[in-house]
């Protein structure tokens, strides 16, 4: 979870909806997670509890268990979708291993699938780039798919290295580098977060 949310938490505006929805969601786990840990880690319990900001009584074991805030029924079938990542995750590392790319987001990455996996994948959008934590994610038909595609827990994954160029602030490779006025080395992604709206968030 922290490490697909780092993009929004690093790229989105200070006061963005989808950087204070993660600072929340963050928060709320930590509150959790301190009192779960306190008996049996309790040293390591009390610093985390004294760092946390918010009033609070003075230790963590005169709390009980944080009260979890609700939350709606998820769009995305999350269960289903992990495994797709892990294997997404091992073809890439094949491709580090090889030489062929470093970091994720130098990467591209084609899902082969059928109609019905494909219909469960664009329920993310273009999400599913922040999701696989590359810089482009595409599904495709599997007759489609090169020869060098990997198959792995069922699916069906082409991993290459983008030509795109880099943007210096978020990272991700992307065509439109340099597209946003005054600009030239961020993409528009970033543009936007920096000096329009901002960019939405609903899944990753």
């Amino acid at each position: 979870y922290l490490d697909v949310i780092k993009d929004r938490l690093y790229t989105t505006g200070r006061r963005s909806i989808p950087r204070r929805s993660a600072q929340t969601a963050m928060y709320q786990i930590a509150e959790a997670m301190v009192r779960w840990l306190a008996p049996v880690l309790s040293f390591t319990a009390e610093e985390i509890w004294e760092a946390l900001p918010g009033e609070r009584v003075g230790s963590v074991f005169l709390e009980t268990w944080q009260e979890l805030m609700r939350a709606g029924d998820p769009e995305v079938d999350w269960s289903a979708l992990m495994p797709m990542r892990d294997a997404v995750a091992r073809a890439l590392e094949a491709r580090r291993a090889a030489g062929e790319i470093g970091a994720g987001l130098e990467a591209e990455v084609t899902l082969y699938t059928d109609s019905a996996e494909a219909e469960r994948l664009r329920e993310l959008g273009d999400e599913l780039r922040f999701a696989l934590i590359t810089s482009a994610a595409t599904i495709a038909p599997p007759d489609t798919a090169p020869p060098d595609a990997v198959e792995d827990a069922g699916w069906l994954i082409g991993v290459k290295p983008s030509d795109a160029p880099k943007c210096i602030r978020c990272w991700h490779r992307r065509p439109d580098v340099g597209s946003g006025a005054g600009h030239a080395e961020i993409c528009g992604r970033c543009a936007g977060n920096l000096d329009g709206p901002g960019e939405t968030r609903r899944f990753a």
